[in-house]
């Protein structure tokens, strides 16, 4: 809710893009073509791009199970900085400018051709009691009255789904559930937990960290699949021992399907 009191300009900025911790974004996307369908991102490790530090967005679709990287990001005085991953070409795009949380009332942001302009400054509470301030913009899209930055989390449109004036018209965005270390944070939805049952309850991996051998217990497995922090699969097999040794030494994603479609994905060191 919004609160009606003046912002606390002592209070603490919550970064978007913190160095370590674990972040959720279940994100209902309504496409014009009577199409829909949740995206699940959250960051991966740190990853460095031409000398300057990152940590990589990977992202799911709750329909579809495809795990894969999203972007890289990275933040500096309160702007948030994204390089896109082109998965056509395999590689990471130009650095643009994705946020700035430093705008105040009447300051504009560039966004394509065009601009968006700051209309106000509000203080929001967290599903955890905790307040954030938000930047309200003149302009909606995607199923949102108006544009809303909130500190921490990004667009109420989602993560990656920003105001984009191309993007307009083609779907409906909108942020349903946001997540921090498994705390859920902000809510306006249902979340992807709550409309699709998966694996979380009935799944182990271990050991993790592993030093090559890695054991899978799941009801009813069909598949797992080793994916690497840019969602590329790097390993596939039918049983529940998993040889690791022939990768090198990182992070990787363990994508575990059952018999009935379930998926689910976890980290492995």
């Amino acid at each position: 809710g919004v609160l009606a009191q003046p912002i606390d300009a002592t209070r603490k900025y919550v970064p978007l893009v913190p160095e370590t911790g674990a972040k959720q974004w279940d994100t209902r996307r309504d496409f014009i073509w009577e199409y829909s369908d949740y995206q699940l991102c959250w960051f991966g490790d740190n990853i460095e791009l031409d000398g300057v530090m990152y940590r990589t967005m990977m992202s799911m679709l709750g329909n579809s199970s495809y795990v894969g990287v999203q972007g890289a990001f990275r933040e500096e005085d309160k702007k948030v900085y994204v390089r896109f991953w082109s998965p056509g070409l395999q590689y990471f795009m130009e650095e643009m400018l994705y946020y700035d949380f430093g705008l105040q009332v009447g300051d504009t942001f560039p966004v394509g051709d065009s601009e968006i302009t700051v209309d106000s400054i509000v203080e929001v509470t967290m599903e955890d009691g905790s307040v954030r301030n938000a930047i309200v913009f003149n302009y909606g899209w995607g199923g949102n009255e108006q544009e809303t930055w909130i500190e921490g989390i990004g667009s109420l449109a989602g993560i990656t789904h920003r105001y984009d004036p191309e993007l307009v018209g083609s779907f409906f965005s909108h942020l349903q559930c946001y997540f921090e270390d498994d705390n859920l944070i902000w809510t306006d939805g249902e979340c992807w937990d709550d409309t699709e049952e998966n694996l979380s309850e009935n799944i182990s991996l271990h050991p993790n960290p592993t030093n090559g051998i890695l054991y899978v217990d799941a009801e009813n497995l069909q598949k797992v699949e080793v994916l690497n922090l840019l969602g590329q699969k790097v390993q596939s097999q039918g049983g529940s021992t998993i040889d690791l040794s022939g990768l090198g030494n990182g992070v990787y994603f363990v994508k575990v399907t059952d018999e009935e479609g379930r998926v689910e994905v976890r980290k492995v060191v």
